[in-house]
């Protein structure tokens, strides 16, 4: 019976694979209201700000092993992002500047787990250095075991002063 179930799910999986990345802006509201008893999105903006430009968007349910996300990346009018800029500076738990969801894991013993870059407009999965990366919260699956990393959740935002973006972030694996 036990073999049966394993090679089902191996079908399945082998049949339809993993489920696509969804980058259409057009499905934030409704995603964004999937994510929403997590509590990993608690700071995103709903509804995105009509000054907004250049929305891209990225969310991944996870499979199996890999991980889930959501992330908005936006373009707006200075005095705003600033305001974002300062107002994540005196919430965040810890900040870095550019790097991937492992930058303060690598660097630090009390980093935090932060994330990867998936509204990128090339496959880079790092922030450029021109990103200050705020960590609002970030869980371990297990705190104090050497897998603690393993699985998890964290959430932010990144923003470039000098391209006047905002990326908002949640992520979980």
């Amino acid at each position: 019976m036990r073999v049966i179930s394993i090679l089902s799910c191996f079908l399945l999986v082998g049949c339809f694979g993993p489920p696509n990345v969804d980058t259409s802006a057009r499905r934030y509201p409704a995603l964004l209201s999937e994510w929403k008893p997590l509590g990993l999105v608690d700071h995103f903006p709903d509804p995105l700000p009509p000054s907004a430009s250049r929305i891209r968007f990225s969310s991944f349910p996870g499979f199996l092993q890999g991980g889930a996300w959501i992330q908005v990346r936006m373009e707006l009018p200075e005095r705003e992002v600033k305001n974002i800029f300062d107002d994540a500076a005196e919430h965040a738990r810890q900040h870095h500047d550019g790097g991937n969801s492992m930058t303060l894991l690598n660097e630090r013993p009390d980093g935090l787990c932060s994330a990867s870059f998936h509204t990128s407009d090339s496959n880079e999965s790092a922030f450029p250095a021109d990103y200050r990366v705020f960590i609002f919260d970030a869980k371990p699956y297990r705190p104090g075991s050497e897998s603690a990393w393993n699985h998890g959740t964290s959430k932010g935002i990144a923003v470039s002063l000098q391209r006047k973006e905002v990326v908002y972030w949640a992520e979980r694996w």
